[in-house]
């Protein structure tokens, strides 16, 4: 059956302020609406493009093994969640960077496959009204809530959902100050695990890279980024994903030595693959457009393909020093 079904859910608390975490001893009361709101989560992490591919590092591994556990009896997912919330507990007690929040555990089912899902809600601090009638005198206030979980409409910070067959995971992570230094302690410390780069922190490399090179090599001319951002759009319709070889050929043609540096610096970021997957949501992030900043505080925002064909905009060098630029072929213009 396509879709997700959620088979077991359960609640633990970890706020290390309280002093211990406040494991719950049975699974989560069925209700619609809250089945509902998971469902709607899960799926937004599986489309989610800050998404990380990952594994176990080792055979004999604590979260592995106690994954197999609930797979091997659905019986044991009570205690062994409550396992799961307490070593990430202990963790969060020696870093009290790691903020506290609720652990949602899930045992659920998607497309055929059996997940556990460990979603990590991150406090987000919310105003509500309250109505206070002490001493017969209503007085109508609005209070800070500390402990406000995100909504329907909000993504998940951080998530582990592992697939029970063949024990991969899918890791959603962010950074913490541990030992002085920032760094990433549910792959590190908690799943000791070895993950790939998310979608987005992919072609953030692809992008900072073209920048620096556009910058050291080019002296940031607005048409060589142009040519640069149109060869990976152009890649992307054309064959789905980002060809690093062909971007490097389109946007550096009859410079190998640059083509070289241009694949070299992007892979000293962490980037090895040559072809980057491309789905809908990460098109999205694709820059398709160039904003040009005047001195005086000027701004113009264009799509790139008009920066290197000459037919809509130009740029004129006046004997005084200073450029003019020239929209042309304009038919409407709108403030907005």
């Amino acid at each position: 059956m396509n879709g997700i079904n959620i088979e077991k859910m359960i609640l633990h608390i970890l706020d290390n302020s309280v002093g211990m975490p406040i494991l719950s001893e049975k699974e989560h009361p069925y209700s619609g609406d809250i089945m509902e709101f998971m469902t709607t989560h899960i799926e937004k992490t599986f489309n989610d493009i800050n998404i990380k591919k990952a594994s176990f590092n080792t055979q004999e591994n604590t979260v592995k093994n106690l994954c197999i556990a609930v797979s091997e009896d659905s019986s044991s997912f009570v205690e062994k969640t409550k396992e799961f919330a307490q070593l990430m507990y202990n963790i969060m007690v020696e870093n009290t960077t790691i903020p506290p929040c609720d652990l949602i555990c899930s045992l659920f089912h998607r497309d055929g496959e059996k997940y556990l899902g460990f979603f990590i809600l991150n406090y987000k601090p919310s105003y509500i009204h309250y109505v206070d009638e002490s001493e017969s005198i209503r007085i109508n206030t609005v209070i800070k809530q500390q402990t406000t979980l995100p909504n329907e409409n909000q993504k998940i910070d951080e998530c582990i959902i592992i697939n029970l067959n063949d024990y991969s995971i899918l890791l959603k992570e962010q950074k913490y100050e541990i030992d002085g230094e920032k760094e990433f302690y549910i792959s590190k410390y908690l799943l000791k695990s070895d993950s790939i780069l998310s979608d987005k922190e992919k072609i953030d490399i692809v992008n900072k890279v073209s920048k620096k090179i556009i910058k050291d090599y080019y002296e940031n001319d607005i048409k060589k980024m142009a040519e640069v951002k149109n060869a990976l759009v152009e890649s992307v319709e054309d064959r789905g994903s980002i060809d690093i070889e062909h971007v490097k050929s389109k946007a550096f043609q009859n410079n190998p030595e640059l083509q070289n540096i241009y694949v070299e610096e992007i892979e000293k970021k962490g980037l090895t693959e040559k072809i980057i997957e491309v789905n809908e949501n990460l098109d999205k992030k694709l820059p398709r457009t160039q904003k040009l900043v005047t001195g005086d505080g000027i701004e113009i925002k264009v799509p790139t393909s008009y920066l290197t064909n000459g037919n809509k905009i130009e740029f004129l060098s006046n004997p005084d020093g200073t450029i003019s630029i020239l929209l042309k072929n304009i038919r409407d213009i709108q403030g907005k």
